[in-house]
């Protein structure tokens, strides 16, 4: 539904006029149009800036901002706790705060609030298990027994026919033990050739080049106390599921980011930043897989090529961050659920998610770079 009230607001030959919601207001909603190199203040809460220090707004980016108010309106109004939004087109950037970081007393949400990001965890892991192929440390084709002996506890399947390419593109087809992931067999891989955890390798390679300073691996040491609370409900009761341990270890979903680290993490990426070219065109992948090693892509119909980047969906919390291929075009979404009972299918709003961002980014083309 959300995705067709984009439609109208986007695109000339959409049916139908989207009408105002006639229910009131969330009670704490903040969204800024800020240019992207104002620093976040020490306070840790977002400032606007004066008139001329930001860009003027094109129409299509406000047509933007308001079909992404819309749906956080409407995820508010469903019990969601928190939206959190950032969206950039070559210097406009706007960020978005609506609700409460915890339902228990909470304080307002912030634009740079961390929250958990699930499956984005693994775009990171990649670009460290890439690293160390850029190093001579590892290679793609090889078995990943080669450098974990004993895997096999691990690996229903004979562990020499599975290769660490094939964990990283999620193509191994192999079931694990313990409920864990290709992902997470990779978080043991960096972790055994750096000699260190994965979340101090991560932090070496990733977080202090690019100052990500909100972005954390769940289990790196205690939560701050800006991290947006997730939900569910149990037995009747709605119950904080912030710190559940993750379905796939923390390699496969325990990263917590806010969305302007996300966006700037995806920017530097893709601006080739981070890897050697020939390691971001093997992150990219085929154009006819569905996946790339650590990335998803989608069609970005501005330039008849594609969208990078990838979801998250974990119990309590949903993501969708996408980028153009160049960086410049990019559109991270964060919320925290709508209490409802735990699944293991995925989440109806996380492929919502996916279709109102592509959906919104594809109308992009008629944005003013400015």
């Amino acid at each position: 539904m959300t995705a067709a009230l984009v439609c109208g607001l986007f695109l000339a030959d959409c049916t139908g006029e989207p009408q105002p919601n006639p229910l009131p207001p969330p009670p704490v909603t903040s969204s800024t149009s800020i240019p992207p190199t104002v620093p976040t203040p020490p306070s840790g809460r977002a400032q606007s800036p004066t008139a001329s220090a930001s860009p003027p707004t094109t129409p299509a980016f406000a047509e933007l901002q308001a079909a992404l108010e819309l749906f956080s309106r409407e995820m508010l109004q469903n019990g969601a706790p928190a939206v959190l939004i950032e969206a950039r087109a070559g210097q406009q950037v706007w960020r978005h705060a609506a609700g409460v970081r915890s339902l228990h007393g909470g304080a307002p949400v912030q634009a740079d609030d961390p929250i958990r990001v699930g499956g984005l965890t693994r775009t990171m892991v990649a670009v460290s298990v890439l690293k160390l192929v850029e190093e001579g440390r590892l290679v793609l084709e090889d078995s990943i027994d080669k450098y974990l002996p004993g895997i096999d506890v691990l690996l229903p399947a004979e562990p020499e026919s599975v290769t660490v390419r094939q964990l990283l593109g999620h193509t191994a087809g192999t079931p694990y033990a313990s409920g864990l992931s290709d992902y997470a067999v990779l978080g043991f891989l960096v972790e055994r050739l750096r000699g260190a955890p994965l979340a101090t390798v991560l932090r070496t390679d990733i977080l202090d080049p690019l100052s990500l300073h909100s972005t954390t691996v769940l289990d790196e040491g205690p939560l701050s106390n800006t991290l947006v609370h997730g939900y569910a409900v149990v037995g009747g009761e709605t119950v904080d599921i912030t710190r559940t341990v993750q379905q796939g270890g923390p390699a496969s979903d325990g990263l917590i980011a806010s969305v302007t680290d996300i966006n700037a993490f995806y920017a530097a990426l893709l601006k080739g930043r981070l890897l050697l070219p020939e390691s971001l065109v093997e992150m990219k992948g085929s154009v006819f897989a569905d996946y790339g090693l650590g990335l998803d892509h989608w069609k970005d119909t501005c330039t008849n090529g594609y969208y990078y980047g990838h979801s998250g969906d974990v119990p309590g919390y949903g993501t969708i961050s996408i980028s153009s291929a160049d960086g410049n075009r990019q559109l991270t979404i964060s919320l925290a659920y709508p209490p409802s009972p735990l699944s293991t299918q995925p989440s109806a709003i996380a492929l919502e998610l996916t279709g109102l961002a592509q959906v919104a980014l594809n109308a992009s083309c008629r944005f003013q770079f400015r």
